[in-house]
């Protein structure tokens, strides 16, 4: 794996929350970080980190499950696990919608495409490794602070997305 990738990933070494998957011959691990806070996202923003990553500790891509998949495909799949990840954080701290913010709330991002599936110059959600940070304006939450609940939602969406990323029943272990 190439470092220049690695170097920038979240600590992934002492999650809150780990389990291993089942998914079509691979045996993958979703994590959940802890609550962190940066100075870059102010005092009110809570950050998590999740992630799958394979036996190897190679993060997970669309790629991994569906190689012959289309970039339209894989599009839909990145668009679904984004919805069930903003789902997650509005259901646990319960966000109120704000049609005039500027902002999304959360905001989501991701790590880019891991360098062994990226193709020069090519735009392929397929090879996007599955490392997000999911940082979350607590000004906006009637509930915040419930990070146990925000972890658990958070692992629903993930093995709801793996689901049908792979096309078959995730068996969590």
């Amino acid at each position: 794996m190439d470092q220049f990738f690695r170097a920038p990933l979240p600590d992934m070494k002492d999650p809150a929350f780990a389990e291993r998957v089942e998914l079509d011959g691979y045996t993958v691990t979703v994590g959940i970080s802890t609550i962190r806070r940066y100075r870059d996202h102010g005092p009110h923003t809570d950050v998590v980190h999740v992630w799958a990553v394979r036996e190897d500790g190679v993060p997970l891509t669309f790629r991994d499950l569906q190689p012959e998949a289309t970039r339209e495909a894989a599009f839909a799949a990145w668009s679904f696990l984004c919805d069930q990840l903003t789902a997650a954080a509005t259901l646990a701290y319960e966000l109120e919608a704000d049609e005039d913010a500027v902002e999304p709330n959360p905001k989501l991002g991701c790590w880019g495409p891991r360098p062994d599936l990226a193709l020069a110059g090519e735009d392929d959600d397929g090879a996007t490794a599955l490392v997000i940070g999911v940082a979350i304006d607590t000004r906006d939450a009637l509930r915040p602070r419930r990070h146990r609940l925000l972890t658990l939602a958070l692992r629903s969406a993930v093995i709801a997305s793996l689901r049908q990323w792979s096309g078959s029943p995730a068996v969590t272990q």
